[in-house]
């Protein structure tokens, strides 16, 4: 039973020129009012505004700045002070990469329902409704994923073509939020997750977002990396680490707390194949709640269905076969989420419903119905005890019936297995015995 990492890395971006920040990151409030550009083979003041300005007369005010004579000769290899003020940005968009059930955005004022593939620019309020979830792809790899009941705005999604550098700022305006960030290669790179109460900011990760407007709360899980994250009421600022989750009131943002590890899965590995697909967890301490979810990936992208139990068992109805993988967690009484656990398992819903026999003449009958995908192999016992040895035992049998002659008075026990191979793998079993008597 191996642990499945819940993330994937992703590649870094490309650079266009080296570029250094006046301010380090950190402070979400502080921007850096500057960048360095290194001066390259064949650049021109003229070009550089022409290309990554907002005016091609700003090279004026860089060329004022940094004391330089002629705009046409700039020395290679030279640090040139440029305002972020005057670079041109570009728009970029959000791609709907999955989602499930009852999702929808505001999109330059008119609500829309999304599909997979709907791009999604700067301004869109995407919301998700009961049962439902939307996992947001960036351009740069990083991914933005609403469970159900959640609501979020995209405040800024631009590119900085001199820099190379991508600012994501999102607004989390109910529920919850989980974000999977890639590494930052460019220093004036940001990502934000923002509510009315904290400000989050990451140079990738992988952490998570709650707001309760009700309970006037917010939370800041960091399941990956560390996040610094900062009260939008009073300042107050906390460098959360991995493993630890920080909490944001109208009294500012608490020290950091430990998250609670994660719940083990008994058996996570076997074969899902009843009605109803369902996890027993193992207690865990200091758990108020837990919650599980199931994906058809292992980083839970793709995520099908998730619960919240008071104890530690999961039931999921209505899933369909397949590879998938289930991710635990625990909250605290605070609320809190905690590490998670993902494993992989197999879902093959494989049954069996038998019918009474039925009796004609000296003739039982006895009939059952698959449950499940596939042709069905049966195999029937017919047996005096619960576990003796079989009266009759017939395999190889392709009908759902089987008929016994001449039974003398007494308690029976019947019992069948299917057999179904799928993808090459063979899948087994019985079902429960029954019991029937003859005579008095």
């Amino acid at each position: 039973m191996s642990k499945l990492s819940w993330f994937a890395t992703a590649a870094s971006l490309g650079a266009a020129a080296l570029v250094a920040p006046v301010a380090a990151w950190g402070a979400p409030k502080a921007k850096a009012e500057s960048v360095v550009y290194v001066v390259r083979p064949g650049d021109t003041l003229y070009d550089l505004a022409s290309s990554y300005m907002l005016r091609t007369s700003d090279y004026a005010v860089v060329q004022r700045r940094n004391n330089i004579a002629n705009p046409r000769c700039l020395p290679i290899g030279a640090k040139l002070d440029v305002p972020v003020a005057l670079l041109r940005t570009t728009p970029a968009e959000a791609r709907v990469a999955s989602y499930r059930g009852e999702v929808s955005a505001v999109v330059q004022g008119r609500t829309i329902a999304l599909s997979r593939g709907t791009l999604l620019p700067e301004g869109s309020v995407v919301a998700t409704g009961p049962n439902s979830s939307v996992r947001l792809a960036l351009t740069d790899g990083s991914q933005v994923a609403l469970p159900s009941q959640s609501r979020i705005r995209i405040d800024v999604l631009r590119h900085t073509p001199l820099t190379g550098s991508i600012e994501r700022t999102f607004s989390l305006e109910a529920g919850r939020s989980e974000a999977t960030v890639t590494p930052m290669t460019k220093p004036r790179d940001g990502f934000t997750i923002r509510t009315p109460l904290s400000v989050t900011a990451v140079r990738g990760t992988v952490f998570r977002v709650i707001y309760d407007a009700e309970a006037e709360r917010a939370w800041t899980e960091v399941v990956d990396g560390t996040v610094n994250v900062a009260s939008s009421i009073d300042g107050s600022a906390s460098v959360t680490p991995e493993r630890f989750g920080a909490r944001a009131s109208s009294q500012g943002v608490a020290a950091p707390e430990r998250l609670l590890p994660p719940p083990t899965i008994i058996a996570p590995g076997r074969t899902q194949d009843e009605v109803d697909v369902v996890f027993d967890l193992t207690p865990a301490p200091g758990a108020a709640k837990y919650r599980v979810r199931l994906g058809a990936d292992a980083g839970l992208l793709d995520l099908i269905d998730e619960v919240t139990v008071d104890q530690p068992r999961a039931r999921f109805e209505n899933v369909g076969n397949g590879a998938l993988f289930v991710q635990a967690t625990a909250l605290d009484a605070g609320g809190l989420e905690g590490m998670p656990n993902t494993y992989g398992f197999s879902r093959f819903r494989h049954g069996l419903k038998l019918s009474a026999p039925v009796v004609s003449g000296k003739h039982w009958l006895f009939q059952w119905e698959p449950e499940g995908e596939g042709r069905h192999a049966y195999r029937f016992q017919l047996s005096a005890k619960p576990e003796g040895a079989p009266l009759v035992d017939e395999a190889g049998l392709s009908d759902g019936r089987m008929t016994v002659t001449d039974l003398p008075d007494g308690t029976y026990y019947w019992r069948v297995r299917s057999t179904v191979v799928r993808d090459g793998q063979r899948f087994e079993k019985w079902s429960a015995a029954q019991q029937f008597r003859i005579g008095g």
